[in-house]
């Protein structure tokens, strides 16, 4: 029996930006991880978080930071990044700049988050519209899995200011509303080591 998904209105996803965040230098990989070849079917680890959000929202799913133009193809746009070399934290501040409601957040390195996931959090962020973020939760927040509405960009955009990039450290005084999923969704990738394997668990919706 397939799992359904839990039930998010047509008007509130239309409210949402997704992006996918793809500015990283890959140091640890070595080279261009999202351009990397992923899985037995051709496509390379970018397409997995993107194709995961358009399962969910359609075609405009926008990517966020500077990138190779094959990957700027494979996405539905893109949404320039205000603020270069500053990482995730400012790849969600440009995408709240720019677009007038919710942004939801998957970094490019993480190819087994899947509908089930992407929808599990949107439920809970059409259910407490005053959120700030609504974030994945593994033993940890993972703020790169994550609903963002305009109420967190204040306090995003004061980190930036301060010079203080660290996402955990900026949802501390915003209290996250955390919503639990497997360690294997929210894993990046960080190393050529098995990069050939999605990992999708029983019952889990691949978009």
């Amino acid at each position: 029996m397939t799992a359904e998904r839990p039930i998010v209105s047509p008007g509130y996803l239309a409210s949402v930006q997704p992006i996918v965040l793809v500015g990283g230098k890959s140091r640890r990989f070595g080279r261009d991880k999202l351009r990397e070849p992923w899985g037995s079917d051709g496509r390379v680890l970018v397409q997995y978080p993107i194709e995961a959000l358009r399962g969910v929202f359609g075609r405009r799913v926008k990517l966020v930071g500077a990138c190779d133009p094959t990957v700027e193809q494979l996405a539905d746009g893109v949404i320039a990044d205000l603020h270069p070399g500053v990482g995730p934290m400012g790849g969600i501040v440009s995408a709240l700049a720019q677009w007038h409601g919710s942004v939801f957040v998957l970094a490019g390195d993480m190819p087994s988050f899947a509908g089930m996931e992407i929808t599990s959090i949107l439920r809970i962020a059409q259910m407490h519209p005053s959120a700030h973020v609504v974030c994945a939760f593994t033993d940890r927040l993972q703020p790169c899995a994550a609903v963002y509405s305009q109420h967190a960009r204040p306090f995003l955009e004061a980190s930036v200011s301060r010079g203080d990039y660290k996402l955990l450290s900026a949802l501390d005084p915003i209290e996250a509303l955390p919503v639990s999923v497997a360690p294997e969704a929210a894993k990046n990738v960080n190393v050529p080591v098995g990069v050939h394997q999605v990992v999708v668990q029983p019952g889990r919706l691949r978009s």
